[in-house]
Formats: C-alpha cells, sequence, structure tokens
C-alpha cells in the first residue's frame, strides 16, 4: 500500500474541491427531512386535490417514517454511488491524470483503496447527517422511535453504500467509458437486488442488509451476517480485481 496516506488525503480534498461531499450530504439530508413531513401531511395534501376525493391512509408512526426512511435512502444512495463513482478511475484515465498519478512511488492498490475510502467517507457523513435529521423529525411528528434499531439501519445502509461504491468502482477500473462503467454497475446491483428475494441465495446478497435492517426498527427481525460476511467480501474482491485491472491495463 506504497503512497496510500498521500493518496487518500488528495482523494478527501478533491471530494470537498468538487463539491461531492456537499451535493451528497444536501441529497440525503433532503429525503432525511422530507420523508417523515411528507409521511406526516401527505394525506391532507391530497384532500386538497378535490372535494370529492376520499382516500384512506393508515395512521402514520415513527416506525412507518423510519420504514420509509430507509426505502428511500436505500434507493437513492445507489443511483449516487454509480454516479459517483462510475468515472473515479476512467475519468482519470480519459484524462491522463491516472498515469501521472501512478507513474509516481505509489501502488496501484493504494491508489484504488484511497478511492473507495474517499468516497465512503463522504457517504458515511452524509448518511450520519440525514439520519440524525430524519430522527429528530420523526421524534418530533410521531413520537418515540427506536434508537438502536435505526442505528443499527444506518450502519447496515452505510455497508450496502460500500459495497455500491466498491462494485461501481471495479467497473470504472474496466471501461474508459464512464457510461459503460455506471451502466453495468447498475444493472449488477439491480440484479442483486432482484436475487435478494429469492429464498436462501437472497441470505448471501447485500439486500439482505436493507431488510434486516428495517427489521430492526420493530425489534423483531432474523439477523443477516451471512449478508455482512458477504458483502465485505465482495468488496474485498471488487478492490483486488481493480487494482489487478490497471496492473494488467495500459494506463
Amino acid at each position: 500500500m506504497t503512497g496510500l496516506a498521500a493518496l487518500l488525503k488528495k482523494e478527501l480534498k478533491e471530494q470537498l474541491k468538487t463539491y461531492r461531499l456537499l451535493i451528497i450530504g444536501g441529497v440525503f439530508l433532503f429525503f432525511g427531512l422530507s420523508t417523515p413531513l411528507m409521511l406526516k401531511y401527505l394525506p391532507e395534501i391530497l384532500k386538497l386535490a378535490g372535494e370529492d376525493v376520499v382516500i384512506e391512509f393508515p395512521t402514520p408512526t415513527a416506525l412507518m417514517s423510519l420504514q420509509e426512511y430507509s426505502s428511500t435512502l436505500a434507493q437513492v444512495g445507489v443511483l449516487i454511488a454509480v454516479l459517483i463513482a462510475m468515472g473515479a478511475i476512467a475519468r482519470e484515465r480519459e484524462r491522463g491524470t491516472a498515469a501521472m498519478v501512478l507513474s509516481k512511488p505509489v501502488g496501484r492498490g493504494a491508489f484504488v483503496v484511497a478511492k473507495l475510502a474517499a468516497m465512503s467517507t463522504s457517504f458515511i457523513i452524509a448518511l450520519g447527517v440525514a439520519s440524525v435529521a430524519s430522527y429528530v423529525y420523526t421524534v418530533l411528528l410521531f413520537g418515540e422511535a427506536n434508537a438502536s434499531g435505526f442505528l443499527g439501519l444506518n450502519l447496515l445502509l452505510a455497508l450496502f453504500f460500500i459495497v455500491s461504491l466498491s462494485v461501481t468502482l471495479l467497473f470504472s477500473s474496466l471501461f474508459r467509458s464512464q457510461l459503460a462503467a455506471g451502466g453495468v454497475a447498475l444493472a449488477i446491483l439491480i440484479g442483486q437486488a432482484v436475487l435478494s428475494g429469492v429464498p436462501w441465495i437472497g441470505d448471501f446478497t447485500p439486500g439482505a442488509l436493507i431488510s434486516w435492517g428495517t427489521g430492526l426498527l420493530s425489534g423483531a427481525a432474523p439477523s443477516a451476517w451471512t449478508a455482512v460476511a458477504a458483502s465485505l467480501a465482495i468488496v474485498a474482491l471488487c478492490l483486488y480485481l481493480a487494482r489487478l485491472s490497471l496492473k494488467r491495463k495500459e494506463i
């Protein structure tokens, strides 16, 4: 991991200079705040659609608010992860900056790890801000909520986003085209979401992390440690293959 510290510092600065941290944080914060508000006031908003419109809604609760937050952020987060990571390496190869960096005494493994670590840091910070905002608004609007379960949910969401980033980063190292990298990565992430609903196979997919996290909110959820182990293995494999790809390809 030659040069990891220097590369990580460079990548973290890049996250700030390009406003990626601000953008990710802003999007996450918007959905973190808007989800409980929408759930609370949606019936009133729809009533304004017309005098004869009659729509029955279940009484919103804190549990429903946090579950909706989980579902919304998981979907939005995957899209942002693909958009952010698809050009992480492909763009630098296209512009020639990757060759400049790797011509210095730094390892290709450190190059890949630094990029994933910097992007993951932005996502974790953004997720932390959004989760606090969503939890506070949920408690204010609906009453007491399961704090420990919500913490567990966000930790699992963080791992899920890191998996999404690592998969996209791998294809960013394989393709020179950002669109190709993003398209293939998104297709694979959608595919694993479909497989997460298949018995037995779904227990080993990153999508099971979201199901476990959502279940933690109600206080009764089967654990998915196999999905955690599989997710960590996927991250490690993607980093290894991305390093191997950079080693074998012409930068």
